[in-house]
């Protein structure tokens, strides 16, 4: 066809038309699927996003948990190893003590012989 032949020919215009609309529709439609995957991909892909992000967050706050319960039990156990010195201080001040009164108990007995020793003499 000839663009001749369109100009004085209603029915070639209207075939022209129609074989135009339908080649706009065809092309239309083919871009349509694409067009709703892409969608539905870059959805895909924010859904995904914010799951890993929650999951991102969920794993960093069960990380500070755990570090405050490591932070808690360093403390406790510090704690607890400043007591066991003071106890073993303590400990080794009364073992002094009661060798010192073993020494003086000893020290009486002999003293205590020494006068019955003296009184029996008499």
């Amino acid at each position: 066809m000839d663009m001749g032949d369109l100009a004085g020919n209603p029915i070639a215009q209207l075939a022209a038309l129609v074989l135009s609309i339908a080649g706009g529709y065809r092309v239309w439609r083919a871009q349509q699927p694409t067009e709703a995957k892409e969608r539905a991909d870059s959805d895909g892909q924010i859904a995904a996003l914010a799951t890993w992000q929650a999951l991102l967050e969920g794993e960093r706050a069960a990380r500070v948990k755990a570090e405050e319960r490591a932070d808690k039990f360093a403390a406790e156990r510090n704690e607890a190893l400043q007591q066991v010195w003071e106890m073993r201080g303590q400990l080794k001040a009364m073992n002094d003590t009661l060798t010192a009164q073993t020494t003086e108990l000893g020290l009486l007995r002999d003293q205590l012989r020494q006068l019955k020793e003296q009184i029996h003499a008499q």
